[in-house]
């Protein structure tokens, strides 16, 4: 159907609604909350050969919003577009593994260019989002794309690399806005690289440079809907800024800048090291830190790889109240190629043959444990502990039985249809309302636990919390866990990953599973 186990992830029928409300009305205003459309549109556009093959063959004619959505066959129909989704993000991590190759080579050398893409491709989180439908990994390719076409474009006044530095950019912000301040150093790098081959500030007004305005101009135009509904593209900014044309449902984001905050400062630096250190493994993530200070022993690639890092993290991921692991997705992959042209200049630089030894012993080590974390992260997909609550309560729950959960399908097992589970609303989380519905079973899940007894706070910014607590749903789970209510645990299925430090939402979660005790 259109739930999956990844956090976030568009769904087939998802795509098809923000298609339908942005094209079915001219400059209805509507914005999607969420993110801007420049994924949504892609992927609708790889779903446009196979829904026209269904019109053509009769297994789509009348498109409808009730199941079964139009489709003759909805379930295959489903299946086949969210393979094609996740197909697109597997070229998506494919293309950024390639392209970290590229900005390896031209930065260090061919050796650093191979191994900097060897680090990206086993980065547990780029080989996690390639098996999603989530839109990180064509944000991420598009930032990287970014960041390549700007360093070519540094050394030629060829309209190419200009224009893709142009469309990548506008295609990166339309998935995406936080990629904003990745972007802001790049076309003035690329300029004053420009201006000293000149020696005149007239490079500023080449025709490469109004092709790259034009390019990233007229992207963000189509990617983002601009013709059809710019009221749309116009409420969606004011949305960000906090500031809605009109009344919305849709939480505020927690997005606020400040020049410096206190002691929260302290809090950014841990959660952007935690993302990092998860991502890459200790040895690696210290190796890159060490080596965004080495770097500037090569001035040119350090400008190039840390200036966008340091521009992405102080203007835009501070603005955010939480630094989670895929946000920080563009900084693993400029990581990677900083550890891998420190480590392969070292190499050259070594004056004796066991020092080039030992790097290249360092390098091949780190290389392994990359490749051995990407294939365990593997493992945990394919062992996921929701498969394991699936078998036991095909053995062990009866049909006809009656089940609860709290928490979004993305993060619980799925349910037989020999089974009735209703999601229960927070409203009806309390003692009593167990007392009366009286379910013959519950599932609880480690991931998204305070989903289960709070509420997202509609604007963030009267309480500068995000979560408000609801007291009796924290009632009934402290009742529920303590066994006060008439439940015992039956079964409880868990991972436990032995290189993996799991800071991605719903992976590996720890699933209970409560059966009404019989009396």
């Amino acid at each position: 159907g259109n739930d999956s186990w990844a956090q976030d992830a568009l769904g087939p029928l998802t795509v098809l609604g923000i298609i339908k409300r942005s094209f079915e009305t001219w400059n209805s205003g509507w914005f999607w909350f969420k993110y801007p459309p420049g994924y949504p549109l892609l992927l609708a556009a790889i779903f446009a050969p196979y829904l026209a093959f269904l019109h053509l063959t009769g297994g789509w004619v009348q498109p409808a919003v009730t199941y079964p959505y139009g489709f003759a066959d909805p379930e295959r129909a489903l299946f086949i577009m969210a393979l094609l989704s996740r197909s697109l993000n597997v070229l998506f991590a494919l293309g950024t593994v390639a392209l970290a190759y590229a900005i390896g080579r031209t930065l260090f050398g061919r050796s650093a260019g191979r191994v900097s893409a060897i680090l990206v491709a086993t980065a547990h989180p780029i080989v996690y989002y390639a098996h999603t439908t989530n839109l990180d990994s064509s944000y991420t390719f598009w930032l990287v794309l970014a960041l390549y076409s700007a360093l070519v474009a540094s050394e030629s006044d060829r309209l190419l690399p200009w224009v893709g530095m142009g469309a990548a950019a506008a295609m990166a912000v339309s998935t995406k806005e936080q990629g904003f301040a990745f972007l802001l150093p790049l076309p003035f790098l690329a300029l004053a690289a420009r201006i000293r081959a000149h020696r005149t500030f007239r490079a500023c007004s080449a025709p490469c440079v109004w092709a790259m305005v034009a390019a990233a101009v007229g992207t963000a135009v189509v990617a983002n809907n601009v013709l059809f509904n710019p009221l749309g593209f116009v409420g969606r900014v004011a949305f960000l800024l906090g500031r809605p044309l009109q009344p919305t449902a849709a939480r505020l984001a927690p997005v606020e800048f400040a020049v410096w905050k206190g002691a929260k400062e302290w809090t950014y630096v841990t959660q952007l090291w935690d993302a990092l250190d998860s991502s890459l493994g200790t040895p690696l993530a210290c190796l890159a830190a060490v080596g965004a200070i080495g770097v500037w022993r090569w001035p040119r690639a350090a400008c190039w790889l840390v200036l966008p890092v340091l521009s992405h993290y102080y203007l835009s991921l501070r603005g955010l109240d939480l630094i989670t692991l895929r946000y920080v997705l563009p900084i693993t992959v400029v990581a990677a190629v900083v550890a891998a042209g420190v480590l392969t200049q070292l190499r050259v630089a070594a004056r004796s043959a066991s020092a080039r030894r030992t790097i290249g012993a360092a390098c091949g080590t780190l290389i392994a444990l990359g490749l051995a974390r990407s294939i365990e992260l593997d493992w945990l997909l394919r062992t996921d502990s929701r498969y394991q609550a699936e078998a036991w309560m095909a053995a062990h729950v009866p049909a006809g039985s009656r089940g609860e959960v709290y928490q979004k399908p993305a993060y619980v097992p799925r349910f037989d249809r020999r089974w009735s589970v209703e999601r229960v609303p927070i409203r009806e989380r309390s003692i009593d309302g167990l007392d009366k519905r009286r379910p013959d079973f519950v599932v609880l899940s480690s991931a998204s636990r305070q989903s289960i007894t709070h509420v997202w706070n509609p604007d963030w910014r009267t309480t500068r919390q995000l979560l408000a607590p609801v007291h009796a749903a924290q009632q009934f789970l402290d009742a529920l866990e303590s066994g006060q209510l008439g439940y015992t645990v039956a079964a409880r299925t868990r991972q436990s990953p032995r290189l993996l430090r799991l800071r991605i939402a719903s992976l590996a979660p720890e699933i209970t599973i409560y059966v009404r005790n019989q009396h």
